[in-house]
């Protein structure tokens, strides 16, 4: 199994239990790896709960606003797009994005100096016909530390169907990596040395495209506190499959019976219940 938008790779689970002296024949014996990968997989889930940590480029719909606010039901990283009622691209002199000095962004504001309204389709409608097409997701601290450079290419993608391609030796990429070449995203499959195989072409709502060579590849940086309540989480859930506690919290009864740890340890619970929105 690979990881699908997991805010943790096998790699990291496997150096986290390492460091806490856990590791046992993980990364050694590789029979619990897709276990393990779905387990990343199900607590990234968990942990997305009101809002998702991972990027993807979708196009959001919206009625018509009753003033110069546009307010999103998502959280948006990067406007590519905002189109008009009618039909009309809005260009980005006549609108700002709240809050100012970065994302992610919940509202789209008219300039007031704006040259243009918010108008209704064609045919009156004012409902679903704003579209904000975009890059969404919640990451602080996005435009300095969501991407970083895990190498380049080292031969050109020359066609949008093969999946397999090579970076240049040196490059940081493993499996269960989030990946971008210029706008293509990827969910890293696998790595062998230097060949990079996803999972598919143009992930996470993007399109797939040629890429020369020399092109910078860059790697999707979770949130810390969000990856250490993933490993936190399932850390348990591993532990569980064999009795085990993580915590320390295990309990056996006098008649034998293990009571397990609880699958989400308080911290974890703490850290992902600070993202709950608020409206």
């Amino acid at each position: 199994m690979s990881t699908i938008n997991a805010y943790a790779t096998l790699s990291d689970f496997i150096h986290w239990l390492a460091t806490r002296g856990l590791a046992g024949t993980v990364g050694v014996d590789t029979a619990d790896d897709a276990v393990i990968e779905s387990l990343l997989v199900a607590a990234s889930r968990y942990a997305d709960g009101e809002r998702t940590f991972y990027p993807r480029i979708e196009t959001r719909y919206y009625d018509l606003p009753d003033s110069v606010n546009l307010m999103l039901d998502d959280d948006l990283l990067d406007l590519t797009t905002l189109t008009n009622g009618e039909g009309t691209a809005i260009v980005a002199s006549n609108y700002l994005c709240e809050p100012y000095n970065s994302p992610p962004y919940y509202k789209v504001k008219l300039r007031d100096t704006s040259t243009v309204n918010w108008l209704s389709s064609a045919a009156g409608s004012v409902q679903r016909v704003i579209s904000v097409l975009g890059w969404w997701g919640y990451r602080e601290l996005f435009s300095q530390r969501a991407w970083l450079s895990g190498g380049t290419l080292g031969a050109a993608i020359t066609d949008t169907t093969t999946l397999a391609f090579t970076m240049t030796a040196g490059h940081s990429l493993v499996a269960g990596q989030i990946i971008k070449i210029e706008s293509e995203i990827y969910n890293v499959a696998s790595v062998s040395t230097n060949t990079i195989t996803p999972i598919k072409r143009g992930d996470n709502g993007s399109t797939a495209a040629t890429h020369a060579n020399g092109t910078v590849v860059y790697v999707w940086q979770p949130m810390e506190d969000i990856k250490s309540a993933v490993l936190q989480i399932v850390g348990n859930m591993y532990a569980n499959r064999s009795g085990q506690s993580s915590s320390g919290r295990i309990t056996v009864t006098a008649a034998g019976v293990v009571i397990r740890p609880e699958d989400v340890p308080p911290m974890a619970a703490a850290t992902i219940n600070r993202y709950r929105r608020l409206c």
